[in-house]
Protein backbone atom coordinates (compact mmCIF):
# COMPACT_ATOMS: atom_id res chain seq x y z
CA UNK A 1 0.00 0.00 0.00
CA UNK A 2 1.34 3.44 -0.93
CA UNK A 3 1.94 5.92 1.88
CA UNK A 4 -0.84 8.29 0.73
CA UNK A 5 -3.28 5.38 0.39
CA UNK A 6 -2.39 4.28 3.92
CA UNK A 7 -3.02 7.78 5.21
CA UNK A 8 -6.26 7.90 3.24
CA UNK A 9 -7.36 4.82 5.17
CA UNK A 10 -6.50 6.64 8.39
CA UNK A 11 -8.46 9.62 7.08
CA UNK A 12 -11.57 7.51 6.67
CA UNK A 13 -11.24 6.38 10.28
CA UNK A 14 -10.81 10.02 11.33
CA UNK A 15 -14.08 10.94 9.66
CA UNK A 16 -15.87 7.88 11.02
CA UNK A 17 -14.71 7.93 14.61
CA UNK A 18 -13.82 11.53 15.40
CA UNK A 19 -10.21 10.55 16.08
CA UNK A 20 -8.46 12.93 18.48
CA UNK A 21 -11.53 14.97 19.22
CA UNK A 22 -12.83 12.34 21.64
CA UNK A 23 -10.31 13.87 24.06
CA UNK A 24 -12.60 16.82 24.71
CA UNK A 25 -13.04 17.26 28.43
CA UNK A 26 -16.27 16.50 30.26
CA UNK A 27 -16.34 20.13 31.28
CA UNK A 28 -16.60 21.19 27.65
CA UNK A 29 -19.22 18.54 26.99
CA UNK A 30 -21.25 19.73 29.95
CA UNK A 31 -21.07 23.31 28.75
CA UNK A 32 -22.48 22.27 25.38
CA UNK A 33 -25.25 20.14 26.87
CA UNK A 34 -26.28 22.46 29.68
CA UNK A 35 -26.20 25.73 27.75
CA UNK A 36 -29.76 27.07 27.44
CA UNK A 37 -29.40 30.41 25.69
CA UNK A 38 -27.63 29.73 22.40
CA UNK A 39 -25.89 32.58 20.62
CA UNK A 40 -25.10 30.99 17.26
CA UNK A 41 -23.03 32.67 14.57
CA UNK A 42 -21.32 30.82 11.72
CA UNK A 43 -22.35 27.56 13.38
CA UNK A 44 -20.56 28.39 16.65
CA UNK A 45 -21.91 29.19 20.10
CA UNK A 46 -20.61 32.21 21.95
CA UNK A 47 -18.32 30.17 24.23
CA UNK A 48 -16.88 28.40 21.16
CA UNK A 49 -16.06 31.70 19.49
CA UNK A 50 -14.50 32.99 22.69
CA UNK A 51 -12.40 29.84 23.04
CA UNK A 52 -11.34 30.04 19.39
CA UNK A 53 -10.24 33.66 19.80
CA UNK A 54 -8.40 32.84 23.04
CA UNK A 55 -6.41 30.01 21.46
CA UNK A 56 -5.54 32.11 18.41
CA UNK A 57 -4.30 34.98 20.56
CA UNK A 58 -0.91 33.33 21.23
CA UNK A 59 1.46 30.81 19.69
CA UNK A 60 2.85 27.59 21.14
CA UNK A 61 5.49 26.43 18.64
CA UNK A 62 8.48 28.70 18.09
CA UNK A 63 9.70 29.48 14.56
CA UNK A 64 12.17 26.61 14.41
CA UNK A 65 9.63 24.10 15.73
CA UNK A 66 7.11 25.32 13.12
CA UNK A 67 9.66 24.92 10.31
CA UNK A 68 10.43 21.39 11.48
CA UNK A 69 6.74 20.60 11.70
CA UNK A 70 6.19 21.78 8.12
CA UNK A 71 8.99 19.48 6.90
CA UNK A 72 7.57 16.53 8.83
CA UNK A 73 3.94 16.80 7.79
CA UNK A 74 4.93 17.18 4.15
CA UNK A 75 7.01 14.02 4.38
CA UNK A 76 3.98 12.23 5.82
CA UNK A 77 1.57 13.65 3.23
CA UNK A 78 3.42 15.14 0.27
CA UNK A 79 1.72 16.75 -2.69
CA UNK A 80 1.01 14.55 -5.67
CA UNK A 81 -0.87 14.81 -8.96
CA UNK A 82 -4.19 14.40 -7.14
CA UNK A 83 -3.91 16.56 -4.05
CA UNK A 84 -2.04 19.21 -2.09
CA UNK A 85 0.60 18.61 0.56
CA UNK A 86 -0.20 18.72 4.26
CA UNK A 87 1.40 22.13 4.75
CA UNK A 88 -0.51 23.55 1.78
CA UNK A 89 -3.80 22.82 3.56
CA UNK A 90 -2.42 24.38 6.79
CA UNK A 91 -1.98 21.18 8.78
CA UNK A 92 0.81 22.80 10.89
CA UNK A 93 -1.67 25.52 11.94
CA UNK A 94 -4.21 22.82 12.78
CA UNK A 95 -1.66 21.03 14.97
CA UNK A 96 -0.76 24.32 16.65
CA UNK A 97 -4.44 24.86 17.49
CA UNK A 98 -4.97 21.32 18.76
CA UNK A 99 -1.98 21.30 21.11
CA UNK A 100 -3.16 24.60 22.60
CA UNK A 101 -6.66 23.22 23.02
CA UNK A 102 -5.35 19.93 24.44
CA UNK A 103 -2.38 20.84 26.67
CA UNK A 104 -1.57 17.20 27.42
CA UNK A 105 -0.20 16.99 23.86
CA UNK A 106 2.23 19.88 24.31
CA UNK A 107 5.03 18.05 26.11
CA UNK A 108 5.01 14.99 23.79
CA UNK A 109 5.11 17.25 20.73
CA UNK A 110 7.85 19.55 22.01
CA UNK A 111 9.98 16.67 23.28
CA UNK A 112 9.44 14.83 20.01
CA UNK A 113 10.56 17.78 17.89
CA UNK A 114 13.66 18.13 20.06
CA UNK A 115 14.33 14.39 19.81
CA UNK A 116 14.20 14.44 16.02
CA UNK A 117 16.74 17.29 15.91
CA UNK A 118 19.02 15.52 18.37
CA UNK A 119 18.79 12.26 16.43
CA UNK A 120 19.51 14.03 13.14
CA UNK A 121 22.60 15.64 14.67
CA UNK A 122 23.71 12.28 16.05
CA UNK A 123 23.29 10.56 12.70
CA UNK A 124 24.09 13.31 10.19
CA UNK A 125 25.69 16.16 12.17
CA UNK A 126 22.89 18.66 11.46
CA UNK A 127 19.39 19.46 12.69
CA UNK A 128 16.45 17.87 10.87
CA UNK A 129 15.67 20.82 8.57
CA UNK A 130 19.34 20.95 7.56
CA UNK A 131 19.75 17.40 6.27
CA UNK A 132 18.92 15.94 2.85
CA UNK A 133 15.55 14.50 1.90
CA UNK A 134 17.09 11.03 1.81
CA UNK A 135 18.46 11.43 5.33
CA UNK A 136 15.10 12.70 6.58
CA UNK A 137 13.35 9.73 5.04
CA UNK A 138 15.89 7.38 6.62
CA UNK A 139 15.09 8.77 10.08
CA UNK A 140 11.33 8.64 9.58
CA UNK A 141 11.44 5.10 8.23
CA UNK A 142 13.17 3.99 11.43
CA UNK A 143 10.47 5.44 13.68
CA UNK A 144 7.46 4.96 11.39
CA UNK A 145 8.12 1.29 10.62
CA UNK A 146 10.29 0.07 13.50
CA UNK A 147 11.42 -3.54 13.23
CA UNK A 148 11.81 -3.55 16.97
CA UNK A 149 11.22 -0.88 19.58
CA UNK A 150 14.80 -0.11 20.50
CA UNK A 151 15.10 2.00 23.62
CA UNK A 152 16.93 4.89 21.91
CA UNK A 153 14.12 5.15 19.36
CA UNK A 154 11.17 4.81 21.73
CA UNK A 155 10.53 8.53 22.18
CA UNK A 156 10.80 9.04 18.44
CA UNK A 157 8.39 6.18 17.73
CA UNK A 158 5.82 7.56 20.17
CA UNK A 159 6.23 11.07 18.77
CA UNK A 160 5.81 9.96 15.18
CA UNK A 161 2.70 7.94 16.02
CA UNK A 162 1.12 11.05 17.54
CA UNK A 163 2.30 13.28 14.70
CA UNK A 164 0.94 10.92 12.06
CA UNK A 165 -2.44 10.88 13.82
CA UNK A 166 -2.52 14.68 14.06
CA UNK A 167 -1.44 15.09 10.44
CA UNK A 168 -4.12 12.72 9.16
CA UNK A 169 -6.75 14.38 11.36
CA UNK A 170 -5.80 17.84 10.12
CA UNK A 171 -5.52 16.87 6.47
CA UNK A 172 -8.66 14.79 6.17
CA UNK A 173 -10.85 17.32 7.95
CA UNK A 174 -9.73 20.09 5.58
CA UNK A 175 -11.72 20.83 2.43
CA UNK A 176 -8.94 19.38 0.25
CA UNK A 177 -8.78 16.24 2.37
CA UNK A 178 -12.54 15.74 2.38
CA UNK A 179 -12.61 16.20 -1.40
CA UNK A 180 -9.78 13.67 -1.73
CA UNK A 181 -11.75 11.12 0.28
CA UNK A 182 -14.83 11.77 -1.81
CA UNK A 183 -16.84 12.32 1.37
CA UNK A 184 -20.05 14.25 0.75
CA UNK A 185 -21.77 13.92 4.12
CA UNK A 186 -25.52 14.10 4.58
CA UNK A 187 -27.36 15.72 1.72
CA UNK A 188 -31.07 16.52 1.44
CA UNK A 189 -32.98 14.40 -1.04
CA UNK A 190 -34.14 16.09 -4.21
CA UNK A 191 -37.59 14.79 -5.19
CA UNK A 192 -37.94 14.53 -8.94
CA UNK A 193 -41.14 12.51 -8.93
CA UNK A 194 -41.81 8.81 -9.33
CA UNK A 195 -39.27 7.22 -11.73
CA UNK A 196 -40.65 6.62 -15.20
CA UNK A 197 -39.95 2.88 -15.03
CA UNK A 198 -42.08 2.58 -11.89
CA UNK A 199 -44.97 4.46 -13.49
CA UNK A 200 -44.81 2.12 -16.48
CA UNK A 201 -44.65 -0.94 -14.20
CA UNK A 202 -47.94 0.07 -12.54
CA UNK A 203 -49.54 1.22 -15.79
CA UNK A 204 -49.56 4.85 -14.81
CA UNK A 205 -47.95 6.16 -17.96
CA UNK A 206 -50.62 8.86 -18.21
CA UNK A 207 -48.81 10.55 -15.30
CA UNK A 208 -45.54 10.80 -17.20
CA UNK A 209 -44.84 14.43 -18.04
Amino acid sequence: MKRRDALKAIGVSVMASGLLFHRCSSEKANRVVSRINLDLKDGRELWERERFEELNSYTFFDQHEKETLVELVDLILPADEHSLSASEVEVPDFIEFIVKDQPELQQPMREGLKWIDDYAKQQFQAIFVGITIGQKTHILDRIAYPEQERSELQLGISFFTLLRELTASGYFTSKAGIDYLGYVGNRPNVWEGVPTEILRQFQLTHLIT
